[in-house]
C-alpha cells in the first residue's frame, strides 16, 4: 500500500511539474528599433500598369538579428512578390542584403509625391515566446511612364511627304535635307496630355548633321494618336562620305520612353 501511495505521489508531481512549467511565462526580448535598420533603394521609373523588379539593400545595424525580412509595402505601387530573408545582428559593422521584390505601377497620372517603401521584419521575443513584427519605411524617387510608343517611323522625301512610306535608311548629298516622319501612339489606359512629350533625332555622327526635335502638340487619350508629324534634319555642307545611325527617341522629360534607329547615308 505503501509503494502504491507512493507511485501515486510521483505521478501527481509529475503532472504538477507539468503544470507548472506550462504556466510558466518567457522572458520577454525588446525587438530590434527600426532606427537601426536603413534602407537604400534606387529610384524607380516605370509605365502606367507595367510590372517591375526593384530591389533595395537592408542593413542591420543592431547586434541582433531580423528575420523574415521582407517588402510589406511600395507606395504608390502594388507588391505581387517578395523574396523574405534573414539578416544577422552586426559584429563589427551592420550587416546588409540585398532583397528582391515585383511591383506593379498605377495610372500615369497618379500622385507620386508621397512615395515610400516599406518592409516587415521580426526580431525580440515577447511573454509568449512569440517573436515581435516591426516596420522600416523609407522615401523613394518615383517616376510613372506613360504607355506611348513611335510608330511609322523612317524617312521620307521632304515634309510635303510625310503620309508617303517611310523608309528605315536613307541616302542623301552632303548639304541637304533628311525628313523623318513619325506618330506616337497610346498604348496605355490614361490620356496623355499635349506637349508633355518630345520626339528627338539624335544623329550618332555630329561631322553629319546634329539632333533636330519636336513636341507632340496633341493630348491621346486611350488608343489615341498624335499627328503624323515631321522632324529636318539639316546634313552639313562639310560632312563626311559614309553613313551614321540616328537615334529616334521618345522623351517624357528626361526620360527615353521609346526607341528606334534608322541610318542615314552621305555620298558624294
Amino acid at each position: 500500500m505503501t509503494a502504491l501511495f507512493q507511485k501515486i505521489m510521483v505521478i501527481f508531481s509529475l503532472i504538477a511539474l507539468v503544470l507548472i512549467s506550462g504556466c510558466a511565462t518567457t522572458e520577454p526580448v525588446d525587438p530590434v528599433d527600426p532606427d537601426n535598420v536603413f534602407l537604400e533603394v534606387s529610384p524607380v521609373v516605370i509605365k502606367e500598369f507595367h510590372e517591375q523588379d526593384i530591389s533595395l539593400t537592408v542593413s542591420n545595424n543592431d547586434t541582433q538579428a531580423i528575420d523574415s525580412v521582407q517588402v510589406w509595402g511600395f507606395t504608390p505601387f502594388s507588391v505581387t512578390g517578395t523574396d523574405s530573408l534573414n539578416i544577422a545582428g552586426k559584429v563589427n559593422k551592420a550587416e546588409s542584403s540585398i532583397i528582391n521584390a515585383k511591383v506593379k505601377a498605377p495610372a500615369f497620372e497618379t500622385d507620386v509625391n508621397d512615395s515610400a517603401v516599406t518592409i516587415s521584419y521580426l526580431s525580440g521575443i515577447d511573454e509568449q515566446g512569440q517573436q515581435i513584427k516591426r516596420m522600416k519605411s523609407a522615401p523613394v524617387n518615383v517616376t510613372i511612364l506613360p504607355d506611348v510608343k513611335l510608330q511609322f517611323l523612317g524617312f521620307v522625301q521632304d515634309m510635303a511627304s510625310l503620309r508617303t512610306p517611310a523608309a528605315d535608311s536613307w541616302e542623301l548629298k552632303a548639304g541637304e535635307n533628311a525628313t523623318v516622319t513619325f506618330s506616337v501612339k497610346n498604348h496605355g489606359q490614361s490620356t496623355v496630355p499635349a506637349d508633355l512629350l518630345t520626339v528627338v533625332a539624335d544623329v550618332d555622327n555630329k561631322l553629319i548633321a546634329e539632333q533636330a526635335s519636336t513636341n507632340i502638340s496633341q493630348s491621346m487619350a486611350r488608343s489615341g494618336t498624335s499627328y503624323t508629324k515631321g522632324l529636318m534634319i539639316p546634313v552639313k555642307e562639310d560632312a563626311p562620305n559614309g553613313e551614321t545611325d540616328v537615334y529616334v527617341r521618345l522623351m517624357y522629360g528626361d526620360h527615353i520612353i521609346d526607341e528606334q534607329m534608322i541610318v542615314l547615308k552621305v555620298r558624294l
